[in-house]
This record gives C-alpha cells, sequence and structure tokens, in this order.
C-alpha cells in the first residue's frame, strides 16, 4: 500500500538541495584546459565590469568557502546572483518536484523489474535509508534512487544539512543584502532533465548502482576529494568513464549539455546588466561543453582566480 504523507515527509526533506544534487552528475570530457580552480574570472568582450563564475557541490557546507581564495571578496562586490534556479519559493519548488516525482497511476515497480530484482531494491533501500518499496513504490525509479544517493552521502557525511548548502547561503546572502537573485532555469527544466528516461531504464539504472554499491561508496569519496583539489576535468572524467552505470546518451545530453547551452543564451545579457556572482554545479563547468569554453567561444576573456 503506497503511502503518501510518508512519501512528501521524505520529499520535503531532501528537497533542499535534491533538485541540484544529481543535475549535474554528467559532464562531458573535452581538451578544455579549464580545470584547477573553481573560482574564474569572466570579462572582455564589451563588459564594464568583470563577472565571476563558481562551481559548487552542492551537498558542501558553505563554510568550504573560507578555504577557496577570494571568493567571499568577489561575492561581496557582485551586484546579483545567479543560480540554477531560484531557491527563495521552496513551496513552489516542492510542488513542482512533488508533481514530476510521482508514478503514474497506471504503473506499478512490478511491471518494471523482476521479481528477484524488486527483493533485492527493497532490502537496500530498507538497509541504506530505514524506508523500503512499500513507501516509496508511489515514487518514480529515478527519485527513489536520487534520495537513495542524497541519503548515503549525509550517512558518509555526518553534519551535512541540506539547508546549508553552498547555493542555499550563496542565494539567502543576496537576499539578505537586498539585490536580484536570478534563475537560469524553472524547477521544471530541472525535473524534466531527471526524468527524461523511461520509467523501465529508470528502474534499471538504479538496480545498477544498487548492484554496484562499492562504487557508489567509493565515488562519493573520490568526488569530494577532487572537489576539493578543484580538478574538474578529473571529476567529470570520473563519472563519465568510470561509472558502471552510465546514463542513456539522451540523459546526459539533457541534463548537461542542452542545459548549459540554453544557460549560454542568458549568461552574456545577465552580466551585461551588473556585475554578477553565477554559482553552478562544477561540473557544469568542466570541459569542451562547458559554460567556461562556452563563454570563452562567445569572446569573452576566462582566468581562473588565484590568490
Amino acid at each position: 500500500m503506497r503511502n503518501i504523507s510518508n512519501i512528501k515527509m521524505l520529499l520535503a526533506t531532501v528537497l533542499g538541495s535534491l533538485i541540484f544534487f544529481v543535475c549535474a552528475a554528467s559532464a562531458q570530457v573535452g581538451s578544455s584546459n579549464k580545470t584547477g580552480a573553481l573560482l574564474w574570472r569572466i570579462s572582455g568582450n564589451g563588459l564594464a565590469h568583470p563577472s565571476y563564475v563558481f562551481g559548487t557541490l552542492h551537498l558542501f557546507p558553505y563554510s568550504f568557502l573560507d578555504s577557496v581564495a577570494g571568493v567571499k571578496r568577489v561575492f561581496a562586490e557582485s551586484r546579483q546572483i545567479v543560480g540554477e534556479v531560484v531557491m527563495q519559493d521552496m513551496a513552489a519548488l516542492s510542488f513542482v518536484l512533488q508533481q514530476a516525482s510521482m508514478m503514474p497511476p497506471d504503473t506499478t515497480w512490478q511491471m518494471l523489474l523482476a521479481e528477484d530484482d524488486l527483493r533485492f531494491v527493497d532490502e537496500q533501500l530498507i538497509a541504506a535509508i530505514g524506508l523500503g518499496l512499500q513507501t516509496l513504490s508511489a515514487l518514480k525509479p529515478a527519485m527513489v534512487g536520487l534520495t537513495y544517493t542524497m541519503m548515503l552521502y549525509m550517512r558518509i557525511f555526518p553534519g551535512v544539512n541540506p539547508a546549508e548548502s553552498l547555493d542555499m547561503w550563496f542565494q539567502e546572502q543576496a537576499i539578505a543584502r537586498e539585490i536580484p537573485v536570478l534563475g537560469l532555469e524553472k524547477a521544471q527544466d530541472q525535473t524534466a532533465a531527471l526524468f527524461i528516461s523511461s520509467l523501465k531504464r529508470q528502474a534499471e539504472d538504479f538496480l545498477c548502482s544498487l548492484r554496484n554499491a562499492d562504487y557508489t561508496l567509493n565515488s562519493v569519496h573520490k568526488l569530494n576529494r577532487l572537489y576539493r583539489s578543484a580538478d574538474l576535468t578529473a571529476m567529470a572524467a570520473m563519472l563519465r568513464e568510470e561509472n558502471p552505470c552510465p546514463m542513456s546518451a539522451q540523459q546526459e545530453a539533457a541534463i548537461n549539455d542542452e542545459r548549459n547551452n540554453r544557460w549560454l543564451e542568458k549568461l552574456p545579457t545577465m552580466m551585461a546588466d551588473k556585475p554578477s556572482f553565477i554559482a553552478v554545479g562544477a561540473l557544469h563547468l568542466a570541459g569542451e561543453a562547458g559554460i567556461l569554453t562556452g563563454l570563452e567561444r562567445l569572446g569573452f576573456t576566462v582566468e581562473a582566480v588565484v590568490e
């Protein structure tokens, strides 16, 4: 029996960072040399004042900023903040995510996986997060998979608080300073990318991740290490080349390349209007399809900030 109230409580718990956490879980690896820094200065091409791009890892606490040279200074000098989405209206974001996350009434998990596979999924969910398919069956497999991954992250790193993430901190500080907060897309754009695969493919992908639990565990630790060292190229290579359960080409394009291209259409106008501090998932910066190389192609000067 589907327990909708428990599901809504779970969604409310993870929403603060879930909508961002895996949206950056794919990045094209190319020959771009844009790596070795999380903070980048964007100038030239007619800009009266520089803007800055900062790559976040969405569940990292804002205390991490104390270790990134220059970031708080340029953030304080910026006249507007740009994020993936505007996070202020959490009620609206929650509604969009809940609507997109629910399994269609004519589909069940039993239609997507074999009985033995379902039993395995249920056992792994209960062991990891204390909730099995009896509670979670009303959610699409991709949403269950994202919830599992985020809860695993929080278990590995005790003290992680989604409400104190980097993305949330930047936007809250901007509101306190009474400067504009702009979003590069709507919540609907992100959920469309997250759930673009068929329900059967979502279930198979989640099953694969559970059967490769050692990789999932190791990748969380490795991703954290690479992020702290600002190795954008290695982060992208890890998630693209080493993953035993890679995304489909369709989902990879929807989550990364297509979104980057839409952002690159908006960023020049935003930066021309006001000196901007742009905070997006670090993997959107990496590679030939990343926004740093994209801004360079548009004629901007892109330089790492190293102080």
